[in-house]
C-alpha cells in the first residue's frame, strides 16, 4: 500500500497539472526551442545523426474495436440512463468516429507538422551542417509504414526549403530485412521463436504487476457518477470497459483533432487517468534493462540501430566524406530500445520493476516524433571529435559518462563506454 501511495502521488501531481500527458506515447509532441550550449573554442558541428518515430497519427484500423463504447452509450441512453456528461461522452465518440473512419493509420496534419518545425528548429540551431560546400549529402531512412514514409517525407521537404545547398536520398526499407534499412541487420535472428515466446510471457506478467500496482483495475466510482444516472446499478465490469476504451480513443483523438476533441481530463480524475495510464505504460518495461529482465529487444534492435548509428558516425567523420547528416524514421518499439542502449537516464533503471514508473514515464520519451539526436563537433585543426546528445531536441547527459565539458563528450570516450556495458 506504502509503493501504490506513493505512485499515486506522483502521478497526481504530473496529471492533475497535465492531464493530456496521461495519454502517454500519444500525449503529443511538445515543441522545443531550446538554447544551445556554446560549444568549446574553435569546435563547430558538422555531422548530425537522427532518429525520430513517426508523428501524431489517426487510431490505426486494429484498434477500432474502441468504438464499441459508443454502443454501450447508445444502449444506456436509450434507456435514459446517462447524465449530460455521459451524453456529451457519446457525441465526442462518435465526432472521432467520424474523423477517424478512412484514415486508421495514417498520419495526421498535426504529425507532419511536428516534423517540418522539429527540422526548422535543427537547421536554425546548426546551420553550419547544412550550408552546403563539401559536406552536402544526407540519407534519409525510413521504415515502409506509410506514416512513417509521411513522416520522413514532411521532414524532407522542409529541409529542401530550409537548406537548398544539400542533398537528400531517401530510403524506404523493411528494417532488420533489408541491407539498406541502416538497421537491425545481424542482430534479428538472435529474436527466435524462444525468445518471442519470452517476450510474450513478460507481457503477462507486466499486465499482471500493473493490476496489482492499481489493486485491481482501478477505482472509477466517479467517473461512473459523471456518466450514469444511476451509477450503482452499472456494473463495475461495464463501467471499466466504457473508461478503458473512451481513454483509448481521447488518447489519439488529442492527436487528429487538438483544437476540437476534449482534453483527457474532461471526464476523468487525476486517479483514474493514473490508473488507465498504468494498465497502458507497463508493457514498455519489456524494452527496457531492468535488473531482473535483461532486454532481449535492448540485445536486437537497440544495439542493432546503435551499431548502425556508430558506424555512420564513423564514416562521416573520416576525411573526404560529404556527409552531413543521416536520418531515420522509426516507431516508438525501436527507439525507446535504442534509448536503453544508449543509456539515457531513465531508461535503465535499477530499481524493481513495481518502482520503475516513479523513474520512467512514456510521455517524455516517445511521444509522437519522439526524437534524438546526435550532434558531432570538430576543429579546423588538431583535436577530439566531440558529440553531444539531444533527447526531444534537449540536451541530455548520460548517467556514469563524465563529458568533457558542459554537454559534450569525446566521440572516443562514448564507444569505449559503450562497448563496456553492452
Amino acid at each position: 500500500m506504502g509503493l501504490l501511495i506513493t505512485l499515486l502521488q506522483v502521478a497526481l501531481g504530473i496529471f492533475s497539472r497535465d492531464p493530456d500527458l496521461s495519454a502517454g506515447n500519444l500525449c503529443g509532441y511538445f515543441p522545443q526551442d531550446t538554447l544551445v550550449s556554446e560549444a568549446p573554442k574553435g569546435y563547430k558541428p558538422f555531422y548530425i545523426s537522427h532518429i525520430a518515430r513517426h508523428g501524431s497519427r489517426f487510431l490505426d484500423s486494429s484498434a477500432s474495436k474502441y468504438f464499441q463504447a459508443i454502443d454501450t452509450l447508445d444502449f444506456y441512453a436509450a434507456k435514459g440512463m446517462l447524465t449530460a456528461d455521459g451524453l456529451a461522452l457519446m457525441e465526442d465518440l462518435r465526432c472521432m468516429y467520424n474523423m477517424t473512419e478512412g484514415h486508421y493509420g495514417e498520419l495526421t496534419e498535426l504529425g507532419a507538422r511536428e516534423h517540418r518545425q522539429i527540422c526548422s528548429r535543427m537547421a536554425r540551431h546548426y546551420p553550419e551542417v547544412f550550408s552546403g560546400g563539401k559536406r552536402r549529402h544526407i540519407n534519409a531512412f525510413s521504415t515502409s509504414s506509410p506514416r512513417v514514409v509521411a513522416s520522413m517525407d514532411a521532414f524532407v521537404t522542409e529541409l529542401g526549403k530550409k537548406c537548398p545547398e544539400v542533398v537528400v536520398d531517401t530510403f524506404v526499407t523493411n528494417w532488420g530485412r533489408d541491407v539498406l534499412s541502416q538497421e537491425v541487420v545481424g542482430y534479428n535472428h538472435l529474436l527466435n521463436d524462444s525468445l518471442k515466446e519470452e517476450l510474450k510471457n513478460k507481457d503477462q506478467e507486466l499486465r499482471q504487476l500493473g493490476i496489482t500496482i492499481n489493486g485491481g483495475t482501478g477505482d472509477f466510482h466517479v467517473f461512473a457518477e459523471r456518466i450514469f444516472l444511476e451509477p450503482e446499478t452499472i456494473p463495475s465490469s461495464t463501467v471499466y470497459f466504457l473508461a478503458r476504451y473512451s481513454y483509448k480513443v481521447f488518447k489519439t483523438g488529442r492527436l487528429t483533432e487538438p483544437a476540437t476533441m476534449p482534453g483527457m481530463g474532461k471526464y476523468f480524475t487525476a486517479a483514474e487517468l493514473y490508473a488507465l495510464w498504468i494498465n497502458n505504460s507497463m508493457h514498455w518495461l519489456k524494452y527496457l534493462n531492468t535488473p531482473n529482465y535483461p532486454s532481449p529487444l535492448v540485445a536486437t534492435r537497440g544495439y542493432g540501430i546503435l551499431d548502425s548509428i556508430i558506424k555512420d558516425a564513423d564514416e562521416a567523420i573520416r576525411s573526404g566524406s560529404d556527409a552531413a547528416a543521416t536520418l531515420r524514421f522509426s516507431h516508438d518499439t525501436y527507439i525507446l530500445p535504442l534509448m536503453a542502449a544508449i543509456g539515457f537516464e531513465g531508461t535503465c533503471p535499477e530499481c524493481d520493476e513495481t518502482e520503475i514508473l516513479e523513474h520512467f514515464q512514456d510521455f517524455n520519451f516517445v511521444p509522437p516524433a519522439g526524437n534524438l539526436q546526435l550532434v558531432f563537433y570538430r576543429k579546423k585543426c588538431h583535436g577530439p571529435i566531440l558529440v553531444k546528445f539531444l533527447l526531444n531536441e534537449k540536451e541530455t547527459l548520460i548517467p556514469g559518462l563524465k563529458p568533457k565539458t558542459g554537454c559534450f563528450y569525446e566521440w572516443a570516450t562514448v564507444k569505449r563506454f559503450w562497448a563496456a556495458i553492452k
